[in-house]
């Protein structure tokens, strides 16, 4: 009323803003003190960049020397870099071709092996038709006679067997 705050009232918002303080204050600390970790870890990283760059440019320089050393003993050795490389493509062609082969050799054995079992398997069938009779002449006369059967049921047109 009238612009009057009651004592109570006076101190649970006086408790309220002191309590923001604090809690402003320690997240400005946390702040402070993870700025100055970045800062430390940030430092550390351009460090080793900088040792690691320094490796690199000191690495590259003695491939390079090493490269034109390697040039020269090749050059005094009458190594001819473009003869290698034809030399490399035509192994490269010849084991393709022996690849193909090989396939081919073993496609042939494993048809080889199909006609070997399927002539087995022929013997073995004529051996049991021996066995059981089937292979008698009178057998072949009376196909004829099995032929003009009227007796002989007929098969359902459109039917597969």
């Amino acid at each position: 009323m009238f612009g009057l705050t009651t004592t109570r009232r006076h101190r649970v918002e006086l408790a309220a803003t002191r309590a923001e303080t604090n809690r402003q204050r320690a997240r400005a600390e946390a702040a402070l003190k993870d700025k100055g970790t970045a800062e430390f870890n940030r430092e550390q990283v351009l460090a080793q960049k900088a040792e690691l760059h320094a490796a690199n440019t000191r690495l590259a320089g003695r491939n390079k020397a090493l490269g034109e050393r390697l040039l020269a003993a090749d050059v005094a050795a009458g190594f001819n870099p473009v003869q290698a490389k034809l030399t490399a493509e035509r192994i490269a062609r010849l084991q393709r071709a022996v690849a193909k082969a090989r396939r081919e050799a073993a496609e042939a054995r494993s048809s080889s092996a199909a006609d070997a079992e399927r002539k087995r398997a022929d013997a073995l069938q004529q051996r049991l038709d021996h066995a059981v009779g089937l292979d008698h002449p009178e057998l072949d006369l009376g196909k004829e006679w099995q032929e003009r059967r009227t007796d002989k049921p007929q098969p359902a047109r459109g039917a597969t067997s």
